[in-house]
């Protein structure tokens, strides 16, 4: 299901996705370019899955003083959602940009690997 994109926002984004198309369908990775990718996508990572949700805890009983039964239940519930929603986002985003990249390089997504036993 494709959300409805007003007209406007269209003809101001389409500039950008024909130069996020025109990247995606050139892009290599390198050994240099996946490393530097992968670190800043761990220290991304340890950021909005381990620190942000910790300070949310310490910030909500300390600063907020949620000490009762159910505030500390929704600080609880309100950290573990951060994590669920940046955890998939990395997921989904990844996902969505390989199909894109599949689709620009007019590739049919084909994942049988070569060589082996046939």
């Amino acid at each position: 299901m494709r959300l409805p994109i007003p007209e406007g926002l269209r003809r101001r984004l389409a500039p950008m996705a024909v130069r996020g198309n025109a990247f995606l369908r050139t892009w290599e990775w390198t050994w240099t370019s996946a490393v530097v990718f992968s670190l800043l996508l761990a220290f991304f990572g340890i950021v909005m899955l381990a620190i942000v949700p910790s300070f949310w805890l310490y910030f909500s009983d300390q600063v907020l003083g949620w000490r009762t039964f159910w505030l500390l239940k929704l600080r609880d519930a309100m950290a573990a959602g951060w994590i669920t929603f940046w955890l998939t986002a990395i997921f989904v985003v990844a996902y969505l940009l390989q199909k894109q990249r599949q689709k620009v390089r007019g590739t049919g997504g084909e994942t049988r690997p070569a060589g082996g036993y046939r």
